[in-house]
């Protein structure tokens, strides 16, 4: 009888919780089409799984061509609509629907890929791209890792005899040093670990303390993206997103020497040092990881250092800046939304902090990227035209067709498997020889 009632009050509970749901879908599982070819956004507007009949529901269409449109359709009998587009050449487009029920507004989104094997990059790699870079190598090579290192204990419970932390902070000239945190398991012997560094997604924060990878036997760096101190109260990044970092990412936008992503992607590339002047790494496996910016970092991270064996990139920012300029959607940072980076001389510096740029020259690690249909910060034609162009055959992309600037978790886990199968492939050709 308990358990009668108990079913009866959680599904009241489901009743009184339930809300009208507004579903945008392409009409085929995977979301992909040819050139040309009609692709038709599937509508659904329910209500606890009743269809919701002559409702008004307003559209909207984002996408690469200059795709654009908006309406107003009324669903049929079975609460639906259809909605038909296509696209002449390969690229995305994101179909988003709103309705009005009972007073509160709904909305569903929906994506769609044309082609998107064929994405290239909207502009070519400026000739002395590589000059450029290697001079800022260069500088960062001829100066010692030196690191100032601070033991603290592990944020999670039970982890102090099992995993060391420290919070370190190495010399970046030109700017902010690099500051993060290592961590690695204890007793670990010289040469006896693989690594794995972590980038941040945009925003202001400290780093965080990579102990999940440290307890899976690898030497880990986790750095923060500006180079600023470590745990501090959530105050202290407040008031830096408010005042000085406020607009990091347009920061020196009309120049590649004063881009505020130069910077950052020194200090990576310093950082990288450091993880490799640790003696308990096995000088061969090295991933780097990250999301949306640290994505994007990541595949920088893997064009500057032909160190880097393994490279994970879930919906990288920091891509085809130029699509704008040949009618496709830029990727994060999206310099043009401001006046100064729509000039002719912006242009020209975003490519030289262009992650499409870096992905040309990942020739021999591994790659796992991941892109959402529906993500309008990291466009997925963005995040292909990178991927397209990465010459290593070793490489995979997950698409998200349901996804906006999220990464589902069966995606990280994918991911996490990746990066294991590499280690473990890594370690075999290593014991064959």
């Amino acid at each position: 009888m308990w358990k009668s009632l108990f079913l009866v009050c959680a599904a009241a509970a489901v009743s009184l919780n339930a809300a009208p749901v507004l579903h945008v879908a392409a009409d085929r599982a995977d979301a992909l089409y040819r050139k040309g070819e009609p692709i038709s956004f599937q509508i659904s507007l329910t209500d606890e799984g009743r269809p919701l009949a002559s409702q008004k529901v307003n559209w909207e269409f984002f996408g690469d061509d200059a795709v654009r449109g908006r309406g107003t359709l009324v669903t049929d009998a079975s609460g639906k609509a259809v909605l038909v587009r296509k696209l002449d050449r390969p690229g995305f487009m994101r179909c988003r629907a709103e309705a009005v029920i009972d007073g509160k507004k709904i909305s569903g989104s929906g994506g769609a890929g044309v082609e998107p094997q064929n994405i290239t990059p909207a502009r070519p790699t400026p000739a002395d791209f590589d000059a450029f870079w290697n001079q800022q190598k260069a500088e960062l090579d001829a100066l010692p890792v030196e690191a100032e290192l601070r033991e603290v204990p592990p944020n999670r419970p039970g982890l102090a005899g099992r995993v060391k932390v420290y919070d370190f902070s190495v010399a970046c000239p030109g700017g902010r040093p690099v500051r993060g945190y290592l961590a690695l398991p204890v007793g670990a012997k010289p040469k006896s670990l693989p690594g794995q560094i972590f980038f941040h997604g945009a925003g202001v924060g400290g780093s965080n303390m990579p102990l999940g990878a440290a307890l899976s036997g690898r030497i880990a760096v986790d750095i923060n993206a500006h180079g600023i101190e470590n745990g501090q109260p959530k105050e202290f990044y407040q008031n830096l997103l408010k005042g000085e970092l406020r607009n990091y990412r347009y920061d020196g936008c009309t120049s590649r020497e004063q881009s505020y992503f130069r910077g950052m992607f020194r200090r990576l590339y310093r950082a990288l040092q450091f993880l490799k002047s640790r003696p308990e790494w096995d000088g061969r496996i090295l991933i780097a990881t990250g999301t949306s910016q640290g994505g994007g970092q990541a595949l920088v991270a893997a064009g500057l250092d032909p160190d880097v064996t393994c490279c994970v990139a879930h919906v990288p920012a920091l891509c085809d800046h130029g699509g704008i300029t040949i009618g496709r959607e830029s990727g994060w940072p999206r310099f043009h939304w401001r006046k100064e980076g729509r000039t002719p001389e912006a242009i020209a510096a975003s490519d030289y902090v262009d992650a499409v740029n870096f992905a040309k020259r990942i020739k021999n690690a591994e790659c796992f990227l991941s892109t959402g249909f529906v993500d309008l910060s990291c466009t997925p034609s963005s995040v292909y035209a990178a991927f397209n162009s990465i010459p290593s055959p070793r490489k995979r992309i997950v698409n998200n067709v349901a996804s906006d600037h999220t990464v589902p978790r069966a995606c990280y886990q994918a991911s996490n498997k990746f990066e294991t199968e590499h280690i473990r492939k890594m370690r075999n050709a290593e014991v064959s020889k």
